[in-house]
């Protein structure tokens, strides 16, 4: 197996946001299969094409990942505005996925079809045909949508697109969809679709950023710490002459390494104050629920650099109290670059610690047999260096930060103005 097949990409983001709430996930599984079998009947796209627009299904409402305590789909698909979610997925796939000239699709999908007219989109079709999955699947959740059995004669091409409905009534006798999602047969045949899949190393990376960004948009300082530890362990990795195959298992485990953040509650990441000893057992458990989350769906080296990056050299760490002789020095690289990541940023409770205070801490925890003394005393010599390449690329990622931060408004009060 490699650094991570392509078909357990899918498979990756299916359990962190199964976390979260299983049944957004769900329905964007049933969505994605939907259009798949609707275009898939229409023989008119390609089968990477067919591939892109089943992942733009199922991560449709990658924007309600950035809600605190969510409880039900149809709260917000069908109660009050859905544009804020709908326009950060759009966002968080322009920018951070490798499907960013088709994130269009995903963001016109709440819009009444009558208005279609009223905005430029050059996938208006899928967008259409996701549109029309979307309302079937609620449609299905009635007692939870409230969606009246009269709804597809009544608003036919006036909010949803009648030559959609007319498609999927033809790839429904086709292929029978809603008894193999009545049976869960779909479950099976969705994982065939997508394992037939084989993308390139850019394509499955920025799928995982996109999860681990778009999960971090809860925070900025979540996501400005995934970011400064990638960097840093990397810039680490090189200086340590690290060879290509122990530096793509870094990143990857660096990348991953606090995706079990994603059970942690938002009050306990955003504390403006040191966590007592019971918060502080809650945030100890994202190590376990990463490992939970990657455990055989990727290479054992990028599992045990994401999972043991808060184990120390004499034992002390956690979870499971590993010690030097257990810990490779790609992993004991990225508990340096964690450390030198946490002191470096700001919390709401600190600033950014001065270089002499981080140099001091990193110093006293490699003397004391916590860390990798190599590594601290590498990144001592190469300290503003280090700091100086990190800046660089902060600026890059904050400012997309506020940029799909200002773009969200600027969209929401568009869209707005032309939703009925």
């Amino acid at each position: 197996m490699g650094v991570i097949d392509s078909q357990n990409v899918n498979e990756i983001i299916r359990r962190t946001l199964s976390i979260i709430n299983p049944k957004i996930i769900e329905h964007g599984e049933i969505v994605g299969y939907m259009l798949y079998k609707m275009l898939e009947f229409e023989r008119r796209y390609g089968e990477q094409e067919l591939l892109d627009y089943t992942m733009l299904g199922m991560l449709h409402d990658i924007g309600l990942y950035r809600e605190d305590g969510l409880h039900n789909v149809a709260d917000f698909e069908t109660a009050g505005s859905p544009w804020s979610h709908s326009i950060y997925g759009f966002l968080f796939l322009k920018y951070l996925s490798p499907m960013g000239d088709k994130a269009e699709v995903v963001l016109y999908h709440h819009l009444d079809y009558s208005r279609y007219g009223m905005v430029k989109n050059k996938y208006s079709h899928v967008t259409e045909c996701l549109a029309l999955a979307d309302k079937m699947d609620n449609f299905m959740r009635c007692r939870e949508t409230k969606i009246k059995d009269n709804y597809f004669s009544k608003y036919r091409n006036i909010q949803f697109s009648g030559e959609a409905l007319d498609l999927f009534h033809k790839a429904e006798k086709e292929y029978g969809i809603t008894a193999k999602l009545a049976s869960g047969e779909y479950r099976r045949e969705l994982s065939d679709i997508m394992s037939r899949g084989v993308f390139s190393e850019e394509y499955k990376k920025g799928f995982l950023e996109m999860l681990v960004y778009s999960i971090d948009f809860r925070s900025e300082h979540t996501v400005v710490h995934t970011m400064s530890t990638v960097n840093f362990a990397m810039q680490l990795g090189r200086l340590m002459g690290l060879g290509a195959k122990d530096l793509q298992s870094l990143y990857y485990g660096a990348l991953l390494h606090d995706l079990g953040k994603v059970a942690i509650p938002l009050d306990i990441l955003e504390s403006p104050g040191r966590l007592d000893e019971k918060d502080m057992r809650v945030m100890r458990a994202h190590v376990r629920i990463t490992e939970m989350i990657l455990s055989g769906l990727v290479h054992e080296d990028v599992l045990e650099i994401a999972a043991r990056h808060h184990e120390k050299l004499d034992g002390t760490g956690y979870h499971r109290g590993l010690s030097e002789k257990d810990l490779t020095l790609p992993q004991q690289i990225a508990a340096v670059a964690d450390i030198l990541s946490a002191l470096y940023g700001k919390r709401s409770y600190k600033d950014s610690f001065d270089s002499g205070k981080i140099r001091k801490i990193l110093q006293e925890d490699a003397d004391n047999h916590k860390i990798n003394k190599q590594t601290v005393d590498c990144l001592m010599e190469h300290y503003d260096e280090v700091i100086a390449k990190y800046e660089e690329q902060k600026d890059e990622t904050i400012g997309l930060y506020l940029s799909i931060k200002q773009q969200h408004e600027e969209i929401r009060k568009r869209l707005e103005g032309i939703a009925p």
